[in-house]
């Protein structure tokens, strides 16, 4: 029976949409592809860390986005009566929260009692995960791994990004039939574009051989990526390693330029610095591989990385680590390579490889590129997410 309206879901977040991509590259591209006739979304969020969008609302791909006026931790309760407020004002029919922790959460908890809870769960957010890189208190570092560990076996449905966090909802006693395995996608609008940028053919007298380097600096050890160059200066002198993006505070390109000054190739590094995402097509289309390093951590393990969908889309061939759901992204020999986590010696023969056998790189480019196409992109996914909002509907009215 067709619903006689669409069902309302509240998506919270726990910090602003910007600067993470969090969530504009999974909850709104979620509520962009779902169907519009069968649900209409509301995003809630508090931007802790970017307080300059305190209060404002405005709408995101047809979402109305609600940021509250408080965003102090320590005034938590103030912010979750404003998302409170919200929810009444338009009643949801179930509430998606992304993220076990912080502001949504505590909003969420008190949603529970009348609403159907779905919880994501795209990041290791507890012990051994994020408390461990966040710079966290100790108060918010019990209060994180508090909130993780009690809603798997509390909510209604849960979306979870990897095969690793599946794992621990389970282990942390979530029902099997109601966790939802939702790995990250690209908006086709999103693949279009970065898909759309014809990429430059190098010969010999022109320039240089370009590896792409695009990162926030939090999956590997800095220096690994002087280690990969290096190497692989020896079979390509002229080579250069060109950086897109950069860390939260700055000591990890530090790190890279100390390495790199030691091996003598601190003139191989182009730093680009942050880019535009409408940029990262272009800058791909100049470089004739990318490495995407993973150490083996279990927030790695965890995570499910937009950054290599959006390489894979560039059509760029590309070397990664044989880490988590990078292994699921990339077929190793066919759609890109995988090597070890930790080998830098093993990533740079990767690399040099793809830049002697060009023919090869550019199939195994254009391989990843059709893999997205057909498997990640979100119009595709997103039977997933409704599989896991009809389930808490459907259970909440059984009750």
């Amino acid at each position: 029976m067709p619903a006689e309206r669409a069902s309302r879901v509240l998506m919270l977040g726990t910090f602003g949409l910007r600067p993470k991509a969090t969530l504009r590259a999974r909850a709104l591209a979620m509520a962009q592809a779902l169907a519009p006739g069968e649900w209409s979304f509301e995003l809630v969020t508090t931007p802790w860390d970017f307080p300059e969008d305190a209060g404002k609302r405005w709408s995101e791909n047809g979402v109305p986005v609600i940021n509250t006026r408080v965003t102090q931790p320590i005034t938590f309760p103030l912010a979750t009566l404003e998302t409170l407020r919200e929810a009444r004002t338009t009643p949801p029919d179930l509430v998606h929260l992304f993220k076990p922790k912080g502001f949504g959460d505590i909003s969420a908890r008190m949603l529970r009692r009348k609403r159907p809870i779905v919880v994501d769960m795209d990041d290791w957010e507890g012990d051994g995960g994020w408390n461990q890189m966040g710079g966290y208190s100790w108060l918010q570092r019990r209060v994180f791994d508090w909130q993780e560990r009690t809603w798997p076996h509390q909510a209604t449905s849960l979306t979870v990004a990897s095969r690793e966090l599946e794992r621990r909802a389970l282990n942390l006693g979530a029902d099997p039939a109601r966790v939802h395995y939702v790995p990250n996608g690209l908006t086709s609008a999103r693949f279009d574009h970065l898909a759309s940028c014809e990429r430059h053919e190098r010969d010999s007298t022109d320039r240089p051989p370009t590896i792409l380097l695009y990162t926030r600096f939090v999956e590997f050890r800095p220096e690994f990526v002087v280690h990969v160059l290096r190497e692989v200066r020896e079979v390509h002198p002229s080579a250069t390693l060109r950086i897109v993006g950069g860390s939260a505070d700055g000591h990890a390109e530090q790190e890279v330029r100390r390495a790199a000054q030691a091996a003598g190739i601190a003139d191989a590094i182009d730093w680009h610095g942050w880019a535009d995402p409408n940029e990262v097509s272009e800058l791909a289309a100049w470089c004739d591989t990318a490495i995407h390093p993973f150490d083996d951590t279990i927030v790695n393990r965890a995570k499910c990385s937009v950054k290599l969908l959006e390489l894979m889309a560039t059509g760029i061939p590309i070397v990664t680590t044989a880490v988590g759901e990078n292994a699921s992204f990339i077929e190793d020999g066919i759609s890109g390579r995988l090597t070890p986590p930790g080998e830098s010696g093993m990533m740079a023969r990767a690399v040099i490889e793809l830049l002697q056998w060009r023919t090869h790189a550019e199939q195994l480019g254009r391989a990843a590129q059709k893999r997205v196409n057909a498997l990640y992109l979100w119009e595709q996914l997103a039977c997933r997410v409704a599989g896991a909002y009809r389930q808490a509907l459907d259970e909440r009215a059984s009750h």
